[in-house]
């Protein structure tokens, strides 16, 4: 029998959260100078050990290379076509540079983020006793390139917005490339390019961050992809652009005169419009470095496949230059690729469609209808909750479904929650778990949904591969514990992740279930910019001061480490536990001539920490010559700051940049109080 006094409840479908916007970040100032446990990934990565040298002809002599923070470089290629192999380093050294198992232990761990691979351009060179005209050292150089066939370099590109990617790269004098991609935070893919053919060879990490919806399907294969894999156009850097780009320099450029060494190379230079370009000091001239902001009439111009982003902070390039290309391998034309595209994805996708009416009566009935929208049949439970009415879920499983078929739910009905007299808007909800898809997390996916966190409805995370989507189901989870949570702002903070290409590390912090308290990234995610220089005036604008960079260092520390216990700060200081060590990290960025400024902040929020006390300064590539300066640089502004009252605030300061990682402890400071 109907009730005659009970109010309709009207159905109500939402609709998927908006994609996030991009964070509009504000330039930094110009400078002058320079719970279930989540499992294993299905795609395991392959880690080098921390400071593995990058896979370069070694130079005489033999010269260390750089730190890899997040993903060490992975092993050399084997298929015979892919970039040199990395030189062997003594095992002595490495462990050396990975520092033994004591109070610095946690922050060498700290170090394996992933600056990408780098040429190690580390040998010392005699000063000569004058210095030279650096135009004509400059021209010099630009000579000596015209004679080259090949040039061989590591290109570090940056953008403020999230792409944060080096190529260790082979380029010969047509334009064509051959070499390696690594991206920060981790992600490998061997790259070809030739002419107007490009192909790239990528890990799932690197493919979680570009289809982050098809990455189970292209991973290690080789593909040619829709939008340009690397920012830098591969002909502004064969030797005879590289020589056109120091003439330009040279024409109005001014001499540098605060940079003296890069990767222990004497150096002499000259700015213009914000690029520099630094030449050896000795004879015969050479090109070391060069750098500056991709701009309209700057040396390398725009960068590709960014051309939509409001660029309202320049993206930034540094470039090393491998001093003996004569023994780089010519570039070949890519191996047979498929446009990523028409790579065959032979797996089942769905849609769901709620079929209810207004209810006017005691019961409510509803179901809910499933189209395969795939390529390959696959298994659907529907996973069905209505709030109000309806909040523990019900699953209702459909059996397989061919491609292209559909099938509909039995008929489900709860009491009509509505009182006597009054409206009430139900929200129908149905999401669809397939084993192949999700893995084991039905129940995960049913707890989230009774809490009114539906992934499935967001265009954005509905389409993600496996991986991916579990991923995205444990942070959600891990944040919904959050003071004050609200699950529309945490499904946006997830799409955000997704498309600023975040997935590694925030996979490696919630799979992990080794951070103390996941639901800080409730907090971190919608803000996923690299972090502003706080040591730089006019900046962080719009509280926009952002957590890429914390993060990944963070996952970093617990991928490297597996016994170490994190904690994700509120402000940017990192707690690690590891046995019976703790260790507080207070890390900043550098992407100006702030070191100073930096340094002093961090001492300052070290100051009642607890454990090894440890600054980390990360140079990002806008801080230009900084990103490549050698100890002697930052001697100049460590030492005066450590001996200003400052000697009891830390154990030790870090610094990393492209040309290594370098350490200061108070051993360093005899005398300092």
């Amino acid at each position: 029998m109907s009730n005659p006094w009970a109010t309709p409840v009207r159905p109500q479908t939402r609709k998927p959260v908006a994609p996030p916007r991009t964070p509009e970040p504000v330039a930094p100032p110009p400078r002058a100078p320079d719970p279930v446990t989540p499992p294993a990934a299905p795609v395991p990565q392959q880690h080098q050990p921390l400071f593995t040298p990058a896979r370069r002809p070694p130079p005489a002599p033999p010269q260390p290379s750089r730190a890899t923070p997040g993903v060490a470089p992975p092993a050399p290629s084997t298929s015979g076509d892919g970039p040199p192999a990395a030189p062997v380093v003594p095992e002595e050294k490495r462990a050396a540079e990975r520092s033994p198992r004591g109070p610095g232990l946690l922050i060498g761990v700290a170090l394996a983020l992933a600056l990408a691979a780098t040429l190690g351009l580390f040998y010392l060179q005699t000063r000569p006793a004058t210095t030279p005209d650096s135009a004509a050292a400059a021209a010099q150089a630009a000579t000596a390139l015209r004679d080259r066939d090949t040039a061989s370099l590591e290109v570090s590109f940056f953008d403020q917005a999230g792409v944060d990617v080096t190529g260790d790269l082979t380029v010969t004098k047509d334009g064509f490339a051959i070499g390696t991609l690594t991206d920060a935070g981790g992600g490998k893919a061997d790259y070809h390019a030739s002419g107007d053919t490009i192909a790239v060879r990528g890990d799932s990490a690197w493919w979680s961050r570009r289809a982050p919806a098809r990455t189970d399907i292209v991973t290690d294969l080789w593909v040619r992809p829709d939008d340009p894999p690397f920012p830098v156009d591969d002909s502004r850097l064969a030797p005879a652009a590289l020589a056109g780009m120091l003439d330009w320099v040279r024409d109005g450029g001014t001499p540098v005169t605060d940079a003296e060494t890069i990767a222990g190379t004497s150096v002499v230079g000259l700015r213009r419009n914000g690029w520099t370009a630094m030449v050896s000091r000795a004879e015969p001239h050479r090109l070391v470095w060069f750098g500056g902001p991709m701009q309209d009439g700057t040396p390398l111009g725009t960068p590709l496949g960014l051309e939509s982003r409001p660029l309202v902070t320049p993206s930034y390039v540094s470039v090393l230059v491998n001093p003996t290309p004569e023994n780089a391998r010519q570039p070949r034309t890519p191996q047979e690729s498929v446009p990523i595209g028409e790579v065959p994805a032979k797996r089942p996708a769905f849609d769901t469609t709620v079929r209810a009416t207004t209810c006017r009566t005691v019961t409510c009935t509803w179901s809910v209808t499933v189209r395969n929208t795939g390529t390959a049949a696959g298994d659907a439970s529907v996973i069905a909750s209505v709030a109000p009415g309806m909040t523990q879920t019900q699953v209702k499983n459909l059996g397989s479904i061919a491609p292209g078929k559909s099938a509909t739910t039995p008929s489900m009905s709860f009491p009509n929650p509505a009182p006597t007299n009054k409206n009430v808007t139900a929200d129908y909800q149905a999401q669809v778990f397939n084993r192949e898809l999700h893995g084991s997390t039905l129940g995960l996916m049913r707890r989230l949904q009774e809490n009114g966190i539906v992934p499935g409805r967001s265009k954005i995370l509905g389409a993600l591969g496996p991986a991916p989507t579990e991923t995205v189901l444990f942070a959600l989870d891990a944040m919904r514990r959050a003071r004050g949570f609200d699950a529309g702002k945490a499904i946006a903070a997830m799409e955000d992740v997704v498309t600023a290409g975040a997935l590694p590390e925030v996979g490696e912090l919630v799979r992990s279930t080794r951070l103390t308290n996941p639901e800080i990234l409730y907090t971190k995610l919608p803000d996923l910019i690299f972090e502003y220089d706080t040591g730089t005036p006019g900046t962080p604008v719009n509280e926009q001061i952002g957590h890429r960079r914390e993060l990944q260092i963070a996952a970093g520390m617990l991928r490297e480490d597996p016994a170490a216990k994190l904690t994700i700060g509120s402000d940017s200081g990192l707690v690690v536990r590891s046995g019976p060590r703790t260790s507080t990290v207070q890390i900043r960025s550098v992407s100006g001539d702030a070191v100073s400024a930096n340094l002093e902040s961090a001492l300052k929020d070290l100051e009642k920490a607890t454990g090894t006390r440890t600054v980390l300064l990360y140079v990002d590539p806008s801080a230009g010559y900084t990103y490549v300066a050698a100890r002697d640089h930052f001697d100049s502004y460590v030492k005066p700051v450590w001996c200003s009252g400052n000697g009891n605030r830390a154990d030790e300061v870090v610094v990393m940049n492209q040309t290594g990682t370098q350490r200061w402890a108070k051993k360093d400071f005899p005398g300092c109080a």
